[in-house]
């Protein structure tokens, strides 16, 4: 594409050289759409370079007007807002075609997916009648009463044991008194 694009704002147009606008360009429909897969992902790969590029030069040059950096030319840059414009025309771009990637994607993955087992909309809808309908017949055999659990109800868990039971009968060093702890706490210090 040219600089004359007619799908290209005139901002972007003034931001972007030929080639990039003929990359953004191709990430717009009906152009998009028609790309294949191989030729998307090397569109994805080259706007990814130049919006990586675009990115450094930017802060090379924001950092040279803040006199951070030596100029890299003859004069310091007075500022990064071409190369800041650039880069987000650029990653615009970009998200269009990793949208048009994902949404490719996601249909031949939806269309794989239908063949197995899932249900239409409709059936779906079917179903959810099916049920409703059963429910207004009355409560199932399955639900509970809605009583409370009693607590001398002979069906009731036991629940946890006593903590006197579970408590530990040794040192947690695995010494059997006090006086075992000392060898184990010499043995874990660190010794340079």
């Amino acid at each position: 594409m040219t600089q004359d694009s007619p799908l290209a704002l005139a901002d972007e147009r003034r931001a972007l050289d030929a080639d990039e606008l003929g990359l953004a360009d191709m990430t717009r429909f009906p152009v998009l759409s028609a790309l294949a897969d191989a030729e998307l992902a090397s569109v994805i790969d080259r706007l990814r370079d130049r919006r990586n590029r675009a990115r450094d030069l930017a802060d090379r040059q924001a950092r040279e007007a803040r006199s951070k950096v030596e100029p890299k030319g003859a004069t310091a840059a007075a500022g990064d807002a071409g190369m800041r414009a650039k880069h987000d025309f650029l990653g615009a771009a970009l998200d269009r075609a990793l949208a048009e990637r994902e949404r490719r994607a996601a249909a031949e993955g939806a269309g794989s997916h239908r063949d197995d087992k899932a249900e239409s909309q409709a059936d779906l809808a079917r179903k959810a009648l099916a049920m409703k309908q059963a429910g207004e017949a009355g409560p199932s055999a399955m639900a509970e009463t809605g009583a409370t659990l009693h607590p001398r109800d002979p069906e009731a868990s036991a629940g946890k044991a006593g903590l006197a039971d579970t408590a530990r009968k040794i040192a947690p060093s695995g010494a059997l008194d006090h006086a075992g702890e000392l060898p184990s706490r010499e043995r874990s210090r660190t010794r340079y």
